[in-house]
């Protein structure tokens, strides 16, 4: 298949490959990155297997155009070069194109076939992972050609050099300086059970439009299973590294798509750090804890087993619940599951099998794994496992801080409790007081409640979730779940309950949601400011200075449609032409977007902040995922004291509202700051645990 005479010149100049097939013309890092954004597309689209073309087309483009350096290609011309790629898995038989009404928010998808699930996976060239250690950062770019902030770009380059002592570069450079080996004997467990992870089973129940959804979601998760333990092979035996870079929020990120320490179970359990560390009695006891959480198993309020040493029957019947799994008992309740399953445990670490009912069963693998390495030690034994320490839901975190609200703080783990409590539990039990025909018709026990219809809103309210997206993913978790037909739950009852939901969560913590309203209002205010400064040009944005000194900038503008044409498709039916409808930005701002998108923003750039703090300061290994902290398991007191200790230092402010950096200006009235003492986070074991 060669390409067509009459496609643009200035392209055919970049790649010269008429009369070569598609895929052949494409080096092997091209089409193992096209492979693996086409893969997220997929995986990020409400249909499992079908994505908008353009979307894929432009970052394939845009990957391939930069690798060239043209300064002369604009984003247009990005599409067209996606395009050809995505032409040739077209042809090969991979995808399928449709196209719908050009005014629709998809105009035209892609759709995988069932060769998508089946193709073979390469592990190309990456520039993600060093095998040499990563230099300091001296620089916007690194040496892998990469900017550290991803949407800033040579223009910035001069800026960028004041930042280099901030918190959040030092962060960036001690996160790349840790050292990952490949966990090979989690690895050849995989491959010997390859059948628990790779499904082949077909669906010819009579729903069509289900089993396609079915078959897709199965061939999305075949393929990032194959593309993780493809790249996991190629570093077998290594030691290595990972680049990082962050969105404009601080967020960091490993650059490395699917295999890396924020991917899958199946990616983060197969990675070890390089260095050990003395397997103690702290560590001893924290694998403990995280052998418990990664199995985490259930318990009947009848059948709590004689090892607890809490009431745990009575905290049940309390929150109207019949179960109580282990990651909700006491840390030393957590061990102790460990310490009584042990003998099994190293049994299973010793004949590498898989436990299915395993809440995380990769990363219980490899905790059997540890713990077998451990019993055949005769000297000192030295771990290697990285051990997570996880935030308690940590966007309510930061905004019960901001607020001082002591009725949230309680909830999430910003002041000390005996036992960790459970904030879904608490939005649930006043959801049933706010709708009790409902919940009474139903029959619908507190524990379906908590996981099908509170749990997703409660987490996504701390970023403004709004009540519409609430009410989708209420009813995608119900279904998914069976919930919807156990219960005869519809769309319509997810409209009630998701707005019912928001409702309380006001009641359950008033003073974060004052603070998000009130960063609305700054904003606001901000933006007023902005456009009797500079009218309608697209001037700054909304900037500020994170805790981490990394420089936020948050642009919300109006989009207009742009149209642009592909030249002509090739597919196995023949020709297909179309035109992709891109939103082109304006330079007139979005005032309601700016309000929507700030308190999430906010939130976002705060815990960043936080993790960066932390990890600037840390001696040692780290694994980041955002609001999950790993370290060697004898090093885990000392992160979760300095993790209690950073927080402090963002949040100790008599009034925190005045410490805004945006909103200048502003002569409303602030929220009332409630009577948390934020210093009570240095007591708390549930804080990051």
């Amino acid at each position: 298949m060669g390409v067509k005479p009459r496609r643009n010149l200035q392209l055919m100049r970049m790649i010269d490959t008429d009369g070569v097939d598609m895929l052949d013309f494409l080096i092997e890092d091209m089409v193992s990155y096209a492979r693996k954004v086409i893969q997220r597309c997929f995986k990020r689209n409400k249909v499992e297997g079908e994505s908008a073309i353009t979307q894929a087309s432009m970052a394939i483009g845009k990957y391939i155009v930069e690798g060239w350096d043209s300064s002369n290609v604009n984003f247009r011309d990005h599409v067209r070069v996606g395009d050809l790629v995505i032409e040739g898995f077209v042809m090969c038989g991979y995808l399928t194109i449709s196209v719908g009404h050009m005014k629709s928010r998809k105009p035209v998808t892609i759709h995988a076939t069932p060769k998508w699930g089946e193709m073979e996976v390469v592990a190309g060239k990456t520039t993600c992972i060093s095998a040499t250690v990563i230099p300091p950062i001296k620089g916007l770019f690194q040496e892998n050609g990469k900017s550290v902030i991803k949407t800033w770009d040579k223009s910035k380059e001069h800026k960028f050099f004041k930042y280099l002592d901030k918190p959040f570069v030092k962060a960036i450079d001690k996160l790349q300086a840790t050292r990952f080996v490949v966990n090979s004997d989690v690895h050849k467990a995989i491959l010997e059970n390859w059948d628990m992870f790779i499904s082949n089973e077909e669906y010819n129940g009579e729903d069509k439009n289900e089993n396609a959804k079915l078959y897709q979601r199965q061939a999305s998760k075949n393929r990032e299973v194959k593309e993780v333990m493809a790249a996991a092979d190629k570093w077998l035996d290594k030691e290595f590294s990972f680049y990082l870079d962050a969105d404009y929020r601080g967020r960091l990120y490993y650059s490395e798509p699917f295999f890396n320490f924020q991917g899958a179970d199946i990616a983060r359990s197969q990675l070890l750090f390089a260095k050990g560390r003395l397997f103690d009695e702290t560590a001893n006891f924290w694998l403990a804890v995280h052998t418990a959480c990664s199995f985490n198993q259930s318990y009947s309020i009848d059948q709590i087993p004689n090892w607890a040493s809490s009431d745990y029957k009575k905290i049940l019947l309390e929150e109207e619940l019949d179960t109580i799994s282990v990651d909700k008992m006491t840390l030393e309740d957590r061990a102790r599951w460990t310490q009584e399953n042990l003998d099994v445990i190293i049994e299973m670490g010793e004949m590498r099998i898989f436990a299915e009912e395993a809440e995380k069963r990769i990363a219980f693998m490899a905790c059997c794994i540890e713990w077998y390495k451990y019993s055949q030690s005769k000297d000192e034994f030295y771990t290697q496992l990285p051990i997570p320490i996880d935030g308690a839901n940590n966007g309510w975190q930061h905004l019960g801080a901001m607020s001082k609200d002591s009725l949230t703080g309680r909830l999430v783990g910003l002041v000390p409790v005996d036992i960790q409590n459970d904030f879904y539990v608490q939005v649930a039990k006043r959801l049933c007081e706010r709708m009790p025909e409902w919940f009474e018709e139903r029959q619908m026990p507190m524990k379906h409640i908590r996981k099908g219809i509170a749990k997703r809103g409660a987490m996504t309210r701390a970023y403004s979730c709004g009540q519409k997206k609430m009410s989708e993913s209420m009813y995608s978790d119900c279904y998914q779940f069976g919930y919807t037909k156990d219960y005869n739950i519809n769309t319509w009852d997810c409209d009630e309950l998701s707005s019912q939901v928001i409702r309380a969560i006001q009641e359950v913590c008033p003073g974060p949601l004052d603070t998000m309203r009130y960063l609305q209002r700054l904003a606001d205010k901000e933006i007023s400011n902005w456009l009797a400064t500079y009218g309608t040009d697209r001037g700054r944005g909304i900037q500020w200075e994170s805790e981490s000194g990394f420089p936020v900038i948050y642009e919300c503008y109006r989009t207009r449609p742009a149209k642009v044409d592909c030249y002509g498709f090739n597919t196995p039916d023949g020709e297909l032409r179309f035109k992709h409808v891109i939103r082109e930005k304006t330079d007139i701002p979005d005032r309601r977007g700016f309000m929507c998108g700030i308190s999430p923003n906010f939130v976002h750039s705060s815990d960043a902040a936080h993790m960066a703090l932390v990890v600037a300061d840390w001696d040692g290994e780290f694994g980041a995922v955002h609001d999950s902290f790993s370290a060697h398991a004898s090093k885990i007191e000392d992160l979760m004291i300095d993790a209690r200790d950073k927080f402090v230092k963002i949040y100790d402010k008599e009034n925190f509202y005045d410490s805004i950096p945006f909103g200048r200006g502003y002569e409303g009235e602030q929220p009332t700051i409630g009577a948390l003492n934020i210093k009570e986070v240095v007591q708390s074991d549930y804080f990051f645990c």
